[in-house]
């Protein structure tokens, strides 16, 4: 064959090829078989987090903002006392009220996240700070150190709970063995949200507001391993 020939039908050879191997990339693997397993435990929750916010209205938008501004002052001094907790600037909003169209008064709205692993030195603390601020929202949690341990032993007993079934699903297919195609792990679980309606009503004094009662409860963690194994036979 000469090469005006080799030259002519080697693109052709070589779509022919492509197209054989695309083929053969979508064919469906003989005797696979795909199945997800899960591995979960019910943990502890050891972090909470409280959203409280400052808020005021006025027609003075200068004089609104520094009302808000002392009053956050004011509730970062009570929370420096505290150790065990850590605070947190949210967002701060001043915007219009309007009437007929017209701006009527301003209503600023800033908010302090406050974190910790002491949940009754953080009750203590919202019931002295609910004399100026009201609470948005409380969340419980497991803390990232304690829940990077409880998923590194969740990982282990899903590979093996899926070492298990991929045995178990070779015996009763009556395959001699199974090699592993692919896994994954995945983890699910989200710490519990506990909204608290704001109050709309004048601010009371400090002495009438009691901590409020905390409840840690638990989160489940959960490490799901999925995969593809491939039946063997002899």
């Amino acid at each position: 064959m000469d090469k005006r020939t080799v030259s002519y039908f080697l693109p052709l050879l070589l779509a022919m090829f492509w197209h054989a191997m695309a083929h053969a990339a979508e064919a469906p693997v003989s005797d696979r078989a795909s199945f997800r397993v899960e591995a979960s435990r019910e943990v502890q929750n050891d972090q909470v987090a409280a959203i409280l916010v400052a808020q005021a209205e006025g027609r003075d938008a200068a004089k609104l903002a520094n009302d808000i501004n002392r009053t956050m002052n004011w509730a970062l001094q009570q929370v420096r006392a505290e150790k065990s907790i850590t605070p947190r600037s949210g967002n701060y909003r001043t915007y219009p009220v309007y009437d007929n169209g017209k701006i009527v008064r301003w209503r600023g709205v800033q908010e302090l996240r406050l974190e910790s692993p002491d949940v009754q030195a953080l009750s203590r603390l919202l019931g002295r700070l609910q004399a100026r601020l009201q609470i948005q929202s409380m969340q419980f949690s497991v803390s990232t150190v304690a829940r990077d341990a409880i998923e590194d032993e969740l990982i282990a007993e899903a590979l093996t709970a899926f070492r298990r079934r991929a045995s178990l699903i070779a015996k009763s297919l009556e395959a001699s063995g199974y090699t592993l195609l692919d896994v994954s792990i995945s983890g699910a679980g989200r710490p519990p949200v506990v909204p608290v309606r704001m109050e709309t009503a004048a601010r009371v004094s400090a002495a009438s507001v009691a901590p409020p009662a905390l409840e840690q409860g638990s989160s489940r963690i959960s490490v799901q391993a999925s995969g593809s194994i491939h039946l063997l036979r002899k």
